[in-house]
C-alpha cells in the first residue's frame, strides 16, 4: 500500500541521545525506560524500549537514536511513553536500533 508524501511528512522523526536508562520489570516483554534528549526544541522525552534482550543499559547510554516525537503519550504498564524509538528486527530476532551512522545534531529531523 502506498501513501502520499504529505502523510509521511506528518511523522516527526528526530535524532536524539539516550541520557538515562532504567530497568522496566513491569513491562510484558523485556524492556527499559529510556530518557532521550531530542534537543532544545523538543527537549527530553521518556520512552519504553523493548531492548533488554539485545542491549545492556551501558551500551544504550549516550547512544544516538531516531524517534517519533509527535505521537500521543502511551501508557505502558503504568509508565507514560512520550516517544517511539525506532528499530528493526536483527538477524537473530532481537532488536537493532535505527541510529545515525555519522552522528547528528540533537533534534534534527529525518528527511
Amino acid at each position: 500500500m502506498f501513501i502520499d508524501y504529505e502523510d509521511f511528512a506528518k511523522v516527526d522523526m528526530r535524532a536524539g541521545r539516550i541520557v538515562k536508562v532504567e530497568e522496566f520489570p513491569r513491562a510484558r516483554t523485556p524492556s527499559y525506560k529510556v530518557l532521550v534528549d531530542f534537543g532544545p526544541e523538543i527537549g527530553e522525552r521518556w520512552s519504553s524500549m523493548q531492548a533488554a534482550l539485545a542491549y545492556r543499559p551501558e551500551e544504550l547510554l549516550d547512544t544516538l537514536v531516531v524517534g517519533v516525537v509527535n505521537l500521543p503519550e502511551k501508557n505502558i504498564a503504568g509508565f507514560k511513553s512520550q516517544a517511539l524509538i525506532l528499530g528493526v528486527p536483527a538477524e537473530d530476532g532481537s532488536l537493532s536500533l535505527l541510529r545515525p551512522s555519522r552522528g547528528a545534531q540533537l533534534g534534527s529531523s529525518v528527511y
